[in-house]
């Protein structure tokens, strides 16, 4: 990784898709000021609340996917709506991994390994603000355990 990681939350599974869909990233205004800092080059972990499917009782929180970013953040002429939503600014991506909805990499099990955690036994709210940036060490335990369950499926659909 050459820049700065970051962990983008999804409280919507519409969000993911259509970032997946566009490889883009786009950016809610309360977000936008923050977003600002992401450069080209910066990483993205894409992590899906456990309400992004409508049901929290089921589904579990997970990583995603991961992202690199090819362009600067810049402010859009119209913002962009998904799920009744307005984004107001995006960047371009390439996605580098991503996982079938649903079958991610569950965050609960990974929380000890994470320093940015300061709390371990309320760990979900550290995720919740949207866009967090990561410490270079949380980035890699969280890019490891998303690769390695990526290699395990690829495996697993193949046999």
């Amino acid at each position: 990784m050459a820049g700065t990681a970051w962990l983008v939350a999804f409280g919507e599974i519409e969000g993911l898709r259509w970032v997946l869909a566009h490889e883009r990233m786009a950016f809610s205004p309360g977000l936008s000021r923050r977003a600002a800092r992401i450069q080209p080059g910066d990483a993205l972990v894409l992590y899906v609340t456990r309400g992004a499917f409508h049901n929290p009782t089921r589904d579990r929180s997970q990583i995603a996917g991961l992202a690199s970013v090819k362009s600067p953040v810049t402010r859009l002429r119209r913002p962009v709506v998904i799920d009744g939503r307005e984004f107001t600014s995006a960047c371009d991506l390439e996605i580098d991994v991503v996982l079938p909805e649903r079958q991610g990499l569950p965050v609960e099990p990974l929380v000890v390994n994470l320093s940015f955690v300061k709390r371990k036994e309320v760990w979900g709210g550290y995720f919740r603000s949207g866009l967090v940036q990561l410490p270079d060490r949380d980035f890699r335990t969280l890019s490891k355990a998303l690769e390695r369950l990526a290699g395990q499926q690829k495996r697993t659909s193949r046999a």
